[in-house]
């Protein structure tokens, strides 16, 4: 563990604790809230200057991004007080995106304004994280944000996935959940699939059985992996999806209003035969399993819990070693399947359609997506197969 040392502590700031907007939000509140807030601050710009750049080595920021920070985590409290209408240090992920989201909408500023308040906010939660020691994972969201093409940030936004990379990541999926008859392997095929299994159904390696290698066979992630590729799931949405949204005779999958993530509409998204065909296997095999049971969700992991962000980029990181992708330069995550197909489907499909399917309330969400690109594919969901 670090221990912060005499000088760090007392490390002249580079600015007043509290910018003077800011401490005219506080008169609202209690003095003690007030100093509350200002050692607070005191305690993470510190940070910042110290450490905030790289925990382990004990580099912190330049003066200049110190600053940056400190006014817009301070426009972040301030909107935050608003929203809640009382006083708290605590902001979901949940809340950041929706601040970015108002942003992105109602702001007359271009992306790389919003894209500052993006950085910031993740270097609060990296305090959160490594400084209080808090349990905070790496914050993921859907708000197509482009910096300034000149800029140096502008590689650091999340990529896309293109369709024959979601293609390669699907055969992955296939290639790694289709396991051979127990009765065609080698001695030394066999030892090594027992450990893949054992790791798979959660038992031990001495306690794999021949049906065990039946059961390890799942259209269950190449029917995730399709469906996202198709709709550019959100990983809440993986999570929420349930059997009786999925009509497979029309090909498509209905999200109800009541069941709608961001927004309060109905959508209907069109599934390719790739998916159709997944799916269609899928909730044959989920009949068979025990945990689905009066369980609403069409896939829960084998714990039985929903899927979210940290078990989906997990499992994308092996599919993605698996599908030998190149990462090089690129930021790749569960939500690089929503960029790519809002991408696609914005270039191909034109702006209303692509909201259909991304379901965007908002087309000029959607709109961020409307750029030329020389992979594209050639139309819709299903020629991406």
């Amino acid at each position: 563990m670090k221990i912060n040392t005499r000088e760090q502590e007392e490390t002249e700031l580079p600015v007043p604790p509290v910018a003077e907007a800011t401490n005219e939000s506080l008169q609202s509140f209690s003095e003690m809230i007030q100093d509350d807030y200002k050692q607070y601050k005191i305690t993470f710009i510190r940070w910042l200057m110290n450490e905030g750049k790289d925990t382990y080595r004990g580099e912190g920021f330049s003066e200049s991004t110190v600053k940056t920070t400190h006014y817009k985590i301070d426009e972040v409290y301030k909107w935050l007080w608003e929203q809640e209408g009382e006083f708290t240090k605590e902001i979901t992920q949940e809340q950041a995106t929706e601040l970015l989201d108002t942003l992105m909408k109602h702001s007359t500023h271009p992306d790389s304004y919003v894209y500052t308040f993006e950085k910031c906010i993740r270097r609060l939660f990296k305090y959160k994280r490594e400084a209080q020691n808090r349990d905070i994972p790496e914050w993921e969201h859907d708000i197509p944000i482009e910096p300034s093409r000149n800029s140096d940030d502008s590689e650091k936004v999340k990529d896309r996935f293109y369709p024959d990379e979601m293609n390669r990541l699907y055969e992955a999926a296939l290639e790694k959940y289709s396991i051979k008859s127990y009765w065609n392997l080698t001695s030394d095929e066999r030892a090594e699939l027992k450990r893949f299994v054992a790791q798979q159904q959660g038992i031990k390696k001495e306690n794999v059985s021949k049906e065990d290698f039946k059961n390890a066979s799942s259209w269950k992630y190449p029917s995730i992996i399709s469906v996202t590729s198709d709709l550019g799931l959100r990983p809440i949405e993986v999570g929420k999806m349930q059997p009786e949204w999925i009509d497979l005779d029309r090909n498509m999958i209905n999200i109800p209003a009541k069941e709608s993530t961001k927004n309060k509409e109905a959508w209907n998204c069109e599934i390719s035969s790739t998916s159709r065909n997944a799916l269609k296997h899928w909730l044959q095999e989920r009949q068979s399993y025990e945990k689905y049971d009066g369980e609403d969700e069409l896939w829960l992991t084998k714990y039985g819990n929903r899927y979210d962000a940290r078990n989906l980029n997990k499992l994308l990181d092996q599919l993605i070693e698996g599908a030998d992708l190149q990462g090089s330069n690129r930021t790749l995550s569960w939500y690089s399947f929503r960029h790519g197909v809002a991408s696609l489907w914005t270039e191909k499909e034109g702006i209303a359609q692509a909201a259909e399917q991304v379901r965007h309330s908002n087309l000029k969400t959607t709109r961020k997506y409307l750029r030329t690109n020389k992979r594209s594919a050639d139309n819709r969901a299903e020629d991406k197969w």
